[in-house]
């Protein structure tokens, strides 16, 4: 016990002088903080006794509007920088604002227009980095415009040789493409009557007519795709009605949906074919009158031709 007595005792020392320092220091501080107080009442006095206040916000809002005119002058095509500019431009206006209202409400204090004040000179130096942005945003536009300026003549002169190849290459393509598609020659259409041994006979009476008979010879072809070809007949009445039956189906004819009265597939290999279609009526005899016969074959039309019934 003896032996830390010393040691409480030096602890309680060095307490009393820690909270007789800090004691000063309050006392200090609140002293010059009182002064600070009493100096800043004596300037509110002489600020507002003499028409110095009135003075000050007059400045004030002339440097105000003064740098309003000069945001407005800056203007720039880069999004970025027009928003931050727009910002600024708000900051002002409100400055303003309250200028304004205070004639009418309460007069600002010295500290308040010193803010203000300060304020307005902060807004004015960001106003000047802003001008130097859009400057060298412009300087460094026009060095770009110039370069592609030059690049714009050497891209006319490489789009012109570009265009002239494009054109020969889709003439060409034309040229393939037409050249590729299948022809038919000698399309010959024909109602027949079926004799109960199998055989048929060719017909101009409606009432005897079972079947329409269609034949061409499918062109020779080198530059075609080989392989399977479908060929589709379409018969139309004389009323413009296309005959149907159970083998009937719906064809894309480039964006139109078309009904087509019977089809037939083959394998074609590039040489001529001679080919042979059947559309089977439906009904109990076909109308009396003019026929038309149409064939398609990879989505378009190919042959037509004409029959009549009496």
């Amino acid at each position: 016990m003896k032996n830390k007595t010393p040691l409480l005792v030096t602890a309680l020392i060095i307490l009393a002088l820690v909270a007789a320092f800090f004691g000063y220091e309050l006392n200090t501080q609140t002293k010059q903080n009182n002064i600070y107080a009493q100096d800043i009442a004596k300037m509110e006095d002489l600020i507002q006794g003499n028409g110095m206040g009135d003075m000050l916000e007059d400045d004030i809002s002339v440097s105000l509007e003064n740098l309003l005119e000069d945001y407005n002058s800056v203007s720039t095509d880069n999004v970025a920088l027009s928003d931050s500019i727009n910002i600024q431009k708000q900051k002002v206006t409100l400055m303003l604002k309250e200028l304004e209202n205070s004639e009418n409400r309460r007069k600002y204090t010295a500290r308040e227009l010193f803010k203000m004040k300060k304020e307005a000179q902060t807004l004015r130096n960001v106003m000047k980095n802003y001008v130097y942005k859009v400057d060298s945003l412009n300087t460094l536009n026009k060095e770009l415009m110039a370069e592609m300026k030059v690049k714009d003549n050497r891209i006319t002169e490489v789009s012109g040789e570009r265009d002239l190849f494009k054109e020969q290459t889709a003439d060409l393509s034309k040229t393939v493409a037409l050249g590729s598609k299948l022809q038919i020659l000698a399309l010959y259409s024909q109602p027949i009557r079926i004799r109960s041994s199998g055989s048929f006979t060719e017909t101009t009476r409606a009432k005897r007519a079972d079947q329409i008979k269609s034949c061409f010879k499918i062109a020779g072809n080198t530059i075609a795709e080989a392989g399977s070809k479908t060929f589709h007949m379409r018969v139309i009445s004389p009323e413009g009605k296309v005959l149907t039956n159970t083998k009937s189906s719906e064809q894309m004819i480039g964006e139109e949906s078309v009904t087509m009265s019977i089809s037939r597939s083959i394998d074609y290999q590039n040489t001529p074919v001679d080919l042979c279609i059947f559309y089977e009526k439906s009904m109990g005899s076909l109308p009396v009158g003019d026929y038309k016969v149409e064939i398609y074959t990879d989505g378009a039309k190919v042959g037509s031709s004409t029959f009549a019934l009496r």
